[in-house]
């Protein structure tokens, strides 16, 4: 019986855990917290919980010597020391993570060692990916030229759920979906190139309308020409990567940056101090007598939006107070996981959906891919979307069922073929349609 190592017990772990453990495969799921490990693992007979501390590297190294894959659900900073040890172990290794430089120097060491090192394999990134290159490879076989790339994805509350004022919570990472609001972007637009300073990119929110899904903010996604280069659309003459949020959220959050209150410096030592006071102090300002005079100063015709969104977020409770070194982005960070979190009756809502305009023999079509998933009792739709493709694309490797060797990305059709027809088979198929392009 095969073993699988992973590293990391967090919101995706479960459905991923509990896929391998099904199709006969031995987990060893290790984390800081032992507890979590037990609690996800269970009482499967294959299944064992560690407690884990990574920086243990002697004991970190002996589970991947006994393991035949690694998989780490780490947050992104440890995937390449992990992927070392795995390299030295001679070891295939995977991640949901973007691909990072560190990652990629290790390429043809991990080719000449004939392994294979898979990132990017869960939802964004990964079944971005997968859905979108589908369409582009059986465009390019059928003859088409593609003209535009749009892609959009997001995990947000369901509608019954999106219950406060930024109608949003948390169901990944709360340090990458707070990361993100700066994150620079670039993209194409109608053949304008558009780089965007992070402070600026929700400025550039473009409105969209998913069929079946409803409106939402499509806000630029990091350098989305990278991945137009490696989809091989150099010459269409839009490529855009999107991430969405109901409306409202650019709005606040720009409101939020130039106040300077996510910013990552400087810090400052604080002694039980109420939170919207410390964020102010960071920005070399008193806190005022009558704040809701201030906001309303400095936030004008949205004054009320803003104080009901900062109201939600607890920045205004006078007993929401904090001891120890913070920055504003930390201060902000922990009001949002304090205050974004599910109920447990409540379900968070995926949503994939490209957009290719292509053309052959002088007609253009409008081709979309669209992907919804509501979570259930049994699992999130982001652990689900997230954990189910990493588990699928970690039996294949199990089972040699990929040829390609090196560190990848799940791009090409040996890889993202069978991981979207058994998501299909597992009640989760996305829909393509094709229409004719209207102006």
């Amino acid at each position: 019986m095969k073993t699988v190592l992973v590293l990391g017990a967090g919101m995706v772990s479960r459905p991923l855990v509990h896929y391998l453990l099904e199709r006969g495969y031995r987990v060893t799921l290790c984390d800081i917290n032992a507890a979590q490990a037990r609690s996800v693992i269970e009482d499967h007979p294959h299944g064992k919980a560690l407690e884990l501390d990574i920086a243990d590297e002697d004991t970190v190294k002996g589970l991947i010597n006994e393991a035949d894959l690694v998989i780490s659900l780490l947050p992104p900073k440890m995937h390449p020391g992990m992927a070392r040890f795995a390299l030295d172990a001679g070891k295939n290794f995977m991640t949901a993570s973007y691909l990072s430089e560190e990652m990629e120097a290790m390429a043809d060491e991990v080719e000449e060692r004939d392994l294979i090192f898979l990132n990017e394999v869960g939802l964004d990134p990964g079944l971005d990916h997968m859905t979108a290159m589908e369409i582009i490879d059986r465009l390019k076989k059928e003859g088409y030229s593609i003209l535009g790339f749009d892609s959009h994805c997001g995990g947000i509350p369901s509608r019954k759920a999106a219950n406060n004022p930024l109608r949003y919570k948390l169901s990944w990472s709360p340090q990458g979906v707070l990361g993100a609001i700066t994150r620079a972007s670039k993209y194409r637009r109608d053949n304008e190139l558009l780089v965007v300073p992070g402070k600026d990119k929700l400025r550039h929110a473009e409105v969209l309308h998913v069929p079946g899904a409803g409106i939402f903010e499509s806000n630029p996604n990091a350098d989305s020409l990278y991945y137009g280069k490696r989809y091989g659309l150099e010459n269409a003459v839009t490529v855009r990567r999107g991430t969405l949020r109901y409306p409202g959220w650019a709005r606040f959050w720009l409101f939020m940056i130039s106040m300077g209150f996510i910013e990552r410096e400087p810090e400052m030592e604080f002694e039980d101090e109420q939170v919207l006071d410390a964020l102010l102090k960071l920005n070399l300002m008193e806190p005022p007598v009558h704040i809701y005079s201030f906001i309303v100063e400095k936030a004008e015709a949205n004054a009320s939006v803003f104080l009901e969104a900062m109201v939600s977020l607890g920045l205004l409770k006078p007993d929401n107070r904090i001891t120890g070194t913070y920055s504003a982005f930390d201060i902000i960070l922990k009001c949002m996981q304090e205050t974004m979190q599910y109920d447990s009756d409540e379900r968070d809502l995926v949503v994939l959906h490209h957009e290719f305009l292509a053309e052959k023999a002088g007609t253009r079509e409008m081709w979309t891919s669209t992907l919804i998933r509501e979570g259930d009792d049994q699992t999130t739709a982001m652990a689900f979307l997230v954990g189910v493709p990493a588990a699928i694309a970690a039996r294949l490797i199990l089972e040699n069922k990929i040829t390609s060797r090196g560190v990848l990305i799940p791009l090409e059709e040996e890889l993202y073929a069978p991981i979207l027809r058994e998501l299909g088979e597992l009640g989760l198929p996305h829909k393509i349609e094709v229409s004719p392009y209207q102006e």
